[in-house]
């Protein structure tokens, strides 16, 4: 968006849009400029400055307003937005799912390597509550942009009931984490789970 400015919005494909690189002042500027349109698309700012709920990088804050704007739903909507929100022990149905939140520590590694369309399919998986296909998912994406994650996290994933035998989770969680073992001879990590 460095010289199109947002009138590529309503003649282009959402990732094609995204796809261009920022350096910080235009990442700035197209931030800006993505935050007015907001406005006065849905009447309202994107942020409420008594709401200090709202922790993302600036690359995800760009890319959700953005995602409000070329699908014309309020931010509210993006399917990112509720992720982070902490539950409350008041309320037990408020309380998340363990394999919900690996498989949301999965979508935050998907975003750091900036595969944001496999986070975002991530946390729809996890929002339906299909926990064994977004480990399936978390995997196959992992094996497919070459990240291998933390070894807790993937150990975590092995001691889940819903990591089924035979299932891609299992037989890339066991790979990967037999490539780790081999690879930090050194470092072991306690109580590694390798499921055969």
């Amino acid at each position: 968006m460095k010289t199109q400015g947002l009138d590529v919005f309503y003649d282009s494909d959402f990732e094609q849009v995204l796809a261009e690189d920022h350096d910080a002042a235009t990442l700035k500027k197209d931030t800006d400029d993505a935050l007015r349109t907001y406005c006065s698309m849905f009447h309202e700012p994107f942020f409420n400055i008594e709401d200090t709920s709202i922790n993302v990088s600036d690359e995800e804050l760009y890319r959700w307003d953005s995602w409000c704007i070329f699908y014309g739903r309020s931010k509210d909507e993006y399917p990112l937005a509720n992720r982070e929100t902490p539950a409350s022990a008041d309320d037990p149905d408020d309380l998340d799912d363990p394999d919900d939140l690996l498989l949301a520590d999965f979508a935050q590694i998907l975003e750091e390597a900036k595969a944001y369309e496999h986070a975002d399919m991530l946390d729809n998986i996890a929002i339906a509550g299909e926990f064994a296909i977004g480990f399936d998912f978390a995997m196959l994406s992992c094996r497919e942009l070459g990240i291998t994650p933390p070894t807790q996290l993937l150990q975590s994933m092995m001691g889940s009931p819903r990591c089924e035998k035979g299932s891609h989770a299992y037989e890339i969680g066991n790979a990967l984490l037999r490539k780790t073992k081999a690879t930090d001879v050194d470092n072991e990590p306690p109580e590694t789970v390798v499921r055969d």
